[in-house]
């Protein structure tokens, strides 16, 4: 089965627009927002199959803004392999285990980012994102 795109990622000059126009024009489900370690605000937006999460970073050229695009994988170990054997890897790239995934972050040929993604419980990564969200504090609640 090919792999399916499970999210885009990308960065933004405005996290908030970006909200306004994914959800009040596109339909998405906001997810989850806040701040990032670094400073800066994201949201996680739910579209049809897949996600969308953005975070800001107004340092980026317009139009160069996609950070990376996720592919779901069935089985993260079959994609490796089949990754190193034609030579798209080294054979030091690894599977990263994350809380509710294993995931394996590559370049295409022309570079860019290729997150896949292999989930072992993808209802808990959205229990979890509910939760932070409902107990968020708005930034911009006070304006």
């Amino acid at each position: 089965m090919p792999p399916k795109i499970d999210h885009i990622n990308r960065h933004v000059s405005n996290v908030e627009r970006h909200v306004e126009f994914y959800c009040g024009v596109l339909g998405y489900l906001l997810l989850d927002r806040g701040r990032k370690h670094d400073g800066s605000d994201y949201a996680i937006l739910q579209g049809d199959g897949h996600e969308l999460f953005i975070s800001e970073n107004a340092s980026r050229p317009p139009g160069d803004s996609v950070r990376h695009i996720g592919y779901r994988v069935a089985n993260i170990d079959e994609t490796l392999r089949v990754l190193k054997e034609r030579g798209f890897v080294g054979e030091e790239a690894g599977i990263i285990v994350k809380q509710y995934s294993r995931q394996l972050y590559v370049k295409d040929p022309d570079g860019l980012e290729i997150d896949l993604i292999q989930w072992t419980d993808k209802k808990g990564f959205y229990r979890d994102v509910a939760e932070r969200f409902k107990n968020a504090v708005d930034p911009h609640a006070n304006r």
